[in-house]
Order: C-alpha cells, then sequence, then structure tokens
C-alpha cells in the first residue's frame, strides 16, 4: 500500500513539482461511470478538460454556447445523430466520431428515441493557434479500416494537429477475452480511455479497478497501468492521447 502511494505521488508530481503550473492540476488516475458529467478539471498539459454525456431528445438539437472555442470531441454511445453543417448529410451511429478544432456545429436527433454521445472539450496550457487547426473529421464507426492483430482488432482513427494542441491521436482496440492490452508500463503523454463494451479491470499503480461499457478511464503522465479483459467475452474501447 504503501509503495502504491509513493508510485502515484510520484506519477501525479512528475518532473514538475518546482513548477506552478502542477499546483493548477485537478485531476487523478481513476475510472468513471457516464453521468452528465464525467469529468472536469485540469492536467499537467491541459488547463480545461471537460467530459460530459449528453443526451438529445427525438427531433431535437444540441448547440454550444457562441463563445466556447475549446477543441471538440464527440463519440457516440447510442442511437445516431447529424452534424448541421455536413454537406453529406452524414449520421452516425454508435461509435461514430467528430472532432473539431475550436467551434463545433449543431449536433441533431433525427430519429424517435433519445441519442446520447461523449462530448470532450479542451484547451492546451500553451494557448492556441488558429492557424494550426484542420479540418473536420467525421467518421462512422463501420468506415473505421478494421485490422487483426494476435490479441483481436486494431482501429486507427485520426493523428492531426487541432487549434489547441499540436497533436491528437486516437485509435480503438478490440480485445479477446482473457487478454492483456500489453504489460503495465507509464508514458509521458496523458491518456483516455473510454469502454464501448465490455468487462475488464484496470490496473493503475499496484490497484485494480472494474470497468465496462460506458466508462471513461483518465490515465494523467506517468502513471503505470494496464487494462485486462475478462474471459466472458470481447471488449471494445478507444483510446485517446495528445501533444500540446
Amino acid at each position: 500500500m504503501f509503495r502504491h502511494l509513493i508510485l502515484f505521488l510520484f506519477a501525479a508530481a512528475g518532473t514538475l513539482t518546482a513548477n506552478a503550473q502542477s499546483e493548477a492540476d485537478t485531476l487523478t488516475a481513476g475510472v468513471f461511470a457516464p453521468n452528465p458529467t464525467v469529468l472536469q478539471g485540469a492536467t499537467r498539459d491541459l488547463a480545461s478538460l471537460d467530459i460530459r454525456l449528453i443526451t438529445i431528445r427525438p427531433n431535437k438539437t444540441f448547440r454550444l454556447p457562441e463563445h466556447d472555442s475549446s477543441d471538440h470531441l464527440f463519440i457516440v454511445r447510442n442511437g445516431s445523430i447529424a452534424i448541421a453543417t455536413d454537406p453529406a448529410g452524414k449520421t452516425l451511429g454508435p461509435g461514430g466520431i467528430g472532432l473539431f478544432g475550436s467551434h463545433i456545429p449543431p449536433v441533431i436527433n433525427k430519429t424517435k428515441t433519445n441519442s446520447t454521445f461523449y462530448l470532450l472539450s479542451f484547451r492546451s496550457r500553451t494557448g492556441a493557434d488558429p492557424h494550426r487547426g484542420s479540418a473536420a473529421f467525421l467518421r462512422d464507426w463501420p468506415e473505421l479500416v478494421m485490422k487483426k492483430t494476435p490479441k483481436g482488432e486494431s482501429r486507427a482513427i485520426f493523428s492531426q494537429p487541432t487549434t489547441w494542441l499540436k497533436n491528437i491521436n486516437m485509435h480503438a482496440t478490440t480485445l479477446n477475452p482473457g487478454e492483456i492490452s500489453h504489460p503495465q508500463h507509464m508514458h509521458r503523454a496523458e491518456e483516455i480511455l473510454l469502454l464501448r463494451s465490455g468487462n475488464v479491470r484496470m490496473h493503475i499503480g499496484n490497484g485494480y479497478i472494474p470497468a465496462k461499457g460506458g466508462d471513461l478511464v483518465f490515465l494523467p503522465s506517468g502513471v503505470p497501468h494496464d487494462l485486462e479483459n475478462g474471459n466472458t467475452g470481447r471488449t471494445e474501447y478507444f483510446a485517446l492521447q495528445w501533444e500540446q
């Protein structure tokens, strides 16, 4: 227990113990349930991280405040949504993804049932660069290219700059029953895992935390971790990292 506490404190502080920005870090490693407000705070690299689960009722539209200039990533959980400004009129179902550097257009639910999506909004500590942001990214789950792996499947999704970030990259992993994502490791980049399905154990430091489809995992810089799938079925999850 004492060793785990030392590991956790070292990971949270890293090399920033003498840096004033570390005093503003408010988020620690953990598993978070799919509530209307999933996670809010600041990290080593992000001055602001806000993650919400948005529900849109049938034939309704979701709009962000006009003054919100954060980068935005959304991931559809249930139902389907459409993007108001998309000329192709693309509809995104479960697992569909949209990445917008800065302003996000209105999101519409054209179905007869509620639709839900995760909305991730973030700002880096280094500030925005409006010339750096790339075009919006929109993909439905069936459009993602799948590659077989020894442990299941992998889907590369994007790796690109945004208004607030030098780079943000995302992929999806499918793990077969009884598999471990990789040996426990740590890295400089902060990471978010979002489970689409399955039941797993998150190995964080020396502890284990159960997680299931719909849950979100936040992993600060330098925290040892891995993901262990159970023996009852496959699990699918998104993995997200960024550079400020």
